[in-house]
């Protein structure tokens, strides 16, 4: 009734009513479709609802008993109704103020929902078309504290109780020292769908894990592979070692599975203070879970923003609901809502402070009721006589600092206490902080409750059934800010001291910040290095507790916290030594580089070389995360310079393996050198390190025209990866695999390439991810399908690092080339080449140039195209579209030994016979025979060459060269005359009829072929040339390989 309204706001008399009448009534059986309903109750319910004011709802006394607990009534009073011998009571329904059979009332002052519509409406629409299209959604509420995004919760908590027949609905809760729990609003939310209570042993705890899997899983592996990763999450037993991927995947998959039961909701609080890892398994989870009806709503301050700049950038569905301060005349509602008779001038006073807070105009009246000024009554609240001078306070915080002062001392200090244990605390707990019995602790427990400061969770269902917790977020922070240094320090420490004698580990970063807390309190001195000690120890195992849940970048900041506290320098670069891979897993990559070079220079000082080979090392390792190839060259050379005396060890392995690998993505020979040195050493190098040596040096034969033995080894390494279960490297021997066949088969590519992303995608390799989605932009261009995959690619790339950014951005200047804007495709790659992405990776450097030759080309500038596409030759990664770039260009420009000059650079790069390098070869004998007017060789060079580029799928390449010969010869070689139309509807079915007339006004004829009934151009100069054609040769044909 409330929303038919907004169904048409341009008719203001547009209005529903209602009248409901709970009983007995007579309907027809066993009809389907049709029926009726009739009786004394149904005429009596049109009754009432005639009589009913339009936007309200009636009901009748049986209706008001069953749901008085679940909605709020007003009397409505008597009234005399047709065929009704003695007048009927009725009541006017008000608002819900609860779930079903009142599940989830407040006990405490709850004042009307008012200023919210709009917002409410926008969410009750996105869930329902989440639940109607089946796909994921995020939608973030922002706005500061107290501004109403836990009441706009629960009031869509409320509506989809009602109306909707079945959601799944999962709440948890950051903690405001999230930055320390990793994970913790998910734990919940686990706990809360399996009805673990946080009294339940592990035994209890693990098998009501077993239970909800075996309800919503139907799958026996899915549930043996997802059952240790929960239990793992919550601390009932060890984690599985493996990435942080598997456990996305695996918690992903639970969701997924819930969710094809009925729409899902999940809905994170105070995600402002939610650990890094928490809000990326949240992204992943929305990017990856795409076809599930997820709906997630994420409750945050603009802190969130802050902290994380580009939350849900990447998520194709997501929504920003910003809650601004309410009107004036919505706070007055609020306020009369609640004390009916509230006099004007305090009412003036109270909205004037609250500047649209709710929480501040809600506070206010506590601290009235506090003081005995304000009682419940009937109808809500109601003054006890005269209101005194209002003297209210003028912020937020300052408002709630006054209630505080009203309570007891005793009253205050345990409030103070809870406010160290965080939002929500046990009373066990708050004991152990406040040094008082059970029976002391629970009746000031029970007067915080009564006025309102705290609450106490009494949901069966709740995993934290039985804790105390603030009532708002901010009260918790007032309360905290009120104790002294000394005090914090003696309380976080009795906090760490409870917390150890659990001996859980889920626990390790709670125990963490409050050692760390508890130092930070102290004033220099023995007890503050003791304290330190404690703090370090505690930092380490929260490192590794988050690092074995795969939180990296909550780990990272363990160990960085750990670092100002360490004065060893040992134990300082051992911890900048850790932080590496955790920063770059989680693609912090100047973090990592930062780590790497402080602990390269700490053991410079401690004269430890293998300490300085092992930080370098890791140092290039990032550094290739981004393709800086060149970077990574210089650093490892000089690393390894000196260590001929230090003997065989796998701190040198790794080095040269990672010079190896950086080396191959240069396209340098010496690459395979270098892996063959790792492999020489595989008693000292770890199975890991051979494992990226193989498959670098497989890569690199496939660089020099190796190709078979290259094929070999990387189907092999790529078997054995699987074995050993090494993620990565199983990932990057395929996608190495792969980039031969877009030699032979861009067809089979293409799948492999889906499969590849499929793979990435379920495992949460981020780079691998964008590297997948990227090729799958550049095989589908030479395929001729040019749009297909383009939105998905945008996608994935909107955080890439700089390296992927630029790829894709080259990919979309390709499109441009040929679609008439060549100009400003040529700009974009001018500065991607400048780009900090692309400036020290030889494979970008090669693939931008090549491109930036096409570009060229598409304006008419054939010679200055070739002498561009020349400039990348010399590097053997990418070459294959420098040379074809090249010899379009040479054929542009009728000059055969222009094409003889890209033959010889292909062949100087190696031989091989896949079938792209042999249409290289043919596409040069045919341009040069054509050229030099030898039409029946021209005529077979183009049917081997088509033949090859038909089993390749090149379709762009066998289009460009149709127009080419075409262009040279006219129609002395039929078969190409005969196709040119074919290849004209190529270019104008994707937009890029303009490339085709560029070509043709701007490319030279030969003299002896002008007037011929293709060629068009009379102003072409003649450019003869002789020549003959050598020996088949071949081209490099590596395709953007691998980090």
């Amino acid at each position: 009734v409330g929303g038919v309204p907004r169904l048409a706001p341009e008719a203001d008399s547009l209005q529903a009513r209602a009248g409901v009448l709970t009983g007995e009534a007579a309907i027809t059986v066993g009809l389907v479709g049709q029926g009726m309903i009739a009786g004394d109750l149904v005429n009596t319910a049109s009754r009432l609802q005639s009589i009913a004011t339009p936007g309200t709802v009636l009901v009748g006394d049986a209706t008001y008993r069953a749901a008085s607990r679940s909605i709020a009534f007003e009397d409505a009073g008597q009234r005399e109704l047709k065929g009704k011998e003695l007048p009927v009571q009725l009541w006017r329904a008000v608002s819900v103020v609860a779930k079903r059979g009142g599940e989830g009332r407040s006990a405490t002052l709850e004042p009307p929902f008012v200023g919210r519509d709009d917002e409410l409406s926008q969410l009750k629409d996105l869930f329902h078309a989440t639940s109607r299209d089946g796909k994921s959604r995020l939608v973030t509420l922002s706005g500061v504290a107290g501004i109403g995004k836990s009441r706009l919760l629960w009031e869509l908590e409320k509506y989809l109780d009602g109306v909707v027949d079945l959601v799944y609905w999962h709440g948890g809760r950051s903690p405001s020292y999230g930055e320390g729990i990793s994970y913790w609003a998910l734990a919940e939310m686990v706990r809360g769908r399996a009805g673990i209570a946080e009294s339940d042993d592990q035994a209890t705890a693990r098998e009501r894990i077993r239970q909800m899997l075996a309800e919503f899983v139907p799958s026996d592996e899915d549930r043996r592979w997802i059952e240790p990763r929960l239990t793992g999450l919550l601390g009932i037993d060890e984690l599985p070692s493996e990435s942080r991927d598997e456990l996305f995947a695996a918690w992903r998959t639970l969701f997924e599975r819930i969710a094809e039961r009925a729409p899902t909701i999940l809905a994170f609080s105070d995600l402002q203070w939610a650990d890094q890892g928490l809000l990326e398994f949240i992204e992943q989870l929305l990017s990856w879970s795409r076809a599930s009806p997820i709906f997630v709503l994420a409750e945050a301050r603009p802190e969130l923003y802050e902290r994380r700049p580009t939350w849900g950038h990447g998520v194709r569905s997501a929504t920003l609901i910003h809650l601004d301060p309410l009107g004036d005349e919505d706070m007055r509602r609020l306020l009369t809502g609640l004390v009916p008779k509230l006099p004007d001038a305090a009412l003036r006073r109270i909205v004037e402070r609250a500047e649209g807070v709710p929480l501040y105009a809600v506070e206010t009246l506590r601290m009235l009721i506090d003081r005995g000024v304000i009682q419940p009554s009937e109808s809500g609240f109601a003054l006890t006589g005269e209101l005194p001078e209002l003297a209210v306070p003028e912020t937020l915080h300052a408002l709630i600092a006054a209630r505080l002062d009203a309570l007891t001392p005793e009253q205050r200090s345990v409030l103070a206490d809870g406010s160290v244990l965080g939002v929500s605390f046990t009373v066990p707990s708050l004991m152990a902080v406040s040094g008082l019995h059970e029976a002391e602790v629970s009746k000031l427990l029970d007067a915080l409750v009564a006025r309102e400061l705290l609450t106490l969770d009494i949901d069966p269902r709740s995993p934290e059934r039985g804790q105390y917790r603030f009532l708002q977020g901010v009260v918790r922070e007032v309360a905290y800010q009120s104790m002294g240094k000394r005090s914090r320090q003696a309380k976080h420490l009795a906090a760490a001291r409870f917390f150890e004698s659990l001996g859980e580990g889920e626990l390790a970063g709670v125990l963490a910040t409050h050692y760390l807390a508890a130092y930070r309190a102290a004033p220099a001195g023995p007890e503050a290095e003791a304290l330190a000690a404690q703090a370090r120890i505690a930092l380490r195992g929260a490192a590794d507790r988050a690092t074995a849940l795969h939180d990296l970048l909550g780990g990272l900041a363990y160990i960085e916290q750990a670092l100002p506290i360490t004065p060893d320098p040992v134990d300082q670069a051992a911890l900048h030594e850790r932080a590496v891979p955790l920063a770059g897993e989680a693609a912090q990559f100047p973090r990592a580089l930062e780590h790497a070079r402080a602990a390269a220079a700490i053991y410079a000082d401690l004269g430890d070389r293998l300490g300085v080979v092992r930080a370098k090392a890791r140092q290039a390792f990032a550094q290739l995360a981004e393709h800086q190839d060149q970077t990574a060259i210089a650093l490892l050379r000089d690393a390894l310079a000196d260590t001929a005396d230090l003997g065989p060890s796998a701190d040198i392995a790794h080095a040269q393996a990672e010079l190896g690998r950086a080396l191959m993505l240069a396209g340098e020979v010496e690459s395979i050198e270098w892996c063959d040195r790792v492999l020489e050493q595989s008693a000292v190098a770890t199975p890991e390190i051979v494992l990226e040596a193989v498959i670098t040096k497989g890569t690199a034969l496939q660089n020099v025209g190796r190709d078979l033995e290259g094929e070999i080894i990387l189907r092999g390494a790529a078997l054995v990866a699987d074995s050993m279960g090494a993620l990565f490297s199983a990932i990057r021997a395929r996608n190495n695999l792969r980039v031969q066949l877009q030699s032979s088969d861009l067809r089979a590519s293409l799948e492999l390439t889906r499969e590849l992303l499929e793979i990435s995608r379920k495992f949460g390799q981020r780079t691998w991810v964008l590297h997948g989605a990227a090729a799958l932009v550049d095989i589908s261009f030479r395929l001729g399908d040019w749009d297909s995959y383009l939105d998905e690619a945008k996608a994935e790339h909107v955080e890439a690092s700089g390296y992927y950014r630029s790829w894709f951005a080259a990919e979309e200047a390709m499109r441009e080339t040929y679609r008439g804007d060549p100009a400003a495709a040529e700009a974009t790659l001018k500065r991607l080449l400048e780009s900090e992405g692309s400036a020290t990776s030889e494979q970008a450097i090669t693939w931008h140039t090549a491109a930036m030759a096409e570009a060229q080309l598409a304006q008419g500038r054939a010679e200055e195209a070739f002498a561009t596409a020349a400039e990348s030759w010399s590097h053997s990664a990418e070459a294959d579209r420098a040379y074809v770039a090249g010899l379009f260009a040479a054929g542009a420009a009728a000059d055969s030994t222009k094409v003889e000059a890209v033959r010889a650079a292909w062949r100087a790069a190696g031989a091989g016979q896949l079938p792209l390098h042999i249409a290289l070869e043919r596409i040069a004998d045919a341009l040069t025979s054509a050229i030099d007017g030898r039409w029946n060789d021209a005529r077979a060079a183009y049917s081997a060459a088509l033949d090859a580029l038909e089993q390749v799928g090149e379709q762009l390449t066998i289009a460009r060269l149709r127009v080419a010969l075409a262009h040279l010869a006219g129609d002395r070689i039929p078969e190409v005359a005969a196709k040119v139309p074919e290849a004209e509807a190529f270019f104008a079915e994707r937009g890029a009829s303009s490339w085709v007339a560029t070509y043709r006004a701007s490319a030279r004829v030969p003299s002896r072929q002008r007037g011929s009934a293709v060629a068009m151009s009379e102003t072409n100069e003649p450019e003869p040339s002789e020549g003959a054609r050598k020996a088949v040769g071949r081209s490099s044909g590596s395709v953007r390989t691998t980090g």
